[in-house]
């Protein structure tokens, strides 16, 4: 289960960050790309909410062994 956890926070990381710069670069042209935007922010979505659960379930593995 540690390993999971590990594997789940670090692409929640990965997919925020990537929502980021996806977000950024559709909204940098001067009329900006919905579709691009909506996938930025459904991974920076994603992503976040991936990380909070993969770092739960690592604090969860140390207070089970306490």
């Amino acid at each position: 289960m540690l390993e999971i956890s590990r594997i789940v926070a670090s692409l929640g990381a990965v997919t925020a960050s990537s929502g980021v710069v996806i977000y950024g670069i559709a909204v940098s042209y001067l009329e900006p790309n919905d579709f691009q935007s909506d996938v930025g922010i459904w991974l920076m979505i994603v992503g976040t909410i991936a990380t909070v659960a993969g770092l739960v379930l690592y604090r969860q593995h140390f207070a089970e062994e306490d």
